[in-house]
C-alpha cells in the first residue's frame, strides 16, 4: 500500500472509528496472510508526514484497535 499525501487527507476526513475500523480490517488481513509487519511499516512510512494533532490521532486509533 503506497501512501502520499492525496491518500493521507482523505484518511484524514474519515472519522475516528471509521479510521478504527479500517485499521483493524486492515490488520485482521495482514495477520490472516503472515505480513502483520506491513503495518508498522506504513505507520512508520506516514509518520513523517502528520501533523501533532494527526499523530495524537492515529495513537488514539492505534490503542482503540489493540482494545478491541
Amino acid at each position: 500500500m503506497e501512501f502520499n499525501q492525496k491518500s493521507l487527507e482523505r484518511l484524514a476526513r474519515l472519522s475516528d472509528e471509521e479510521l478504527t475500523n479500517l485499521l483493524a480490517e486492515q490488520i485482521r488481513i495482514k495477520k490472516s496472510n503472515g505480513t502483520l509487519d506491513d503495518i508498522e511499516k506504513i505507520v512508520r512510512v506516514i509518520g513523517p508526514m502528520l501533523n501533532q494533532d494527526q499523530r495524537a490521532r492515529l495513537v488514539k486509533i492505534i490503542q482503540s484497535v489493540q482494545n478491541q
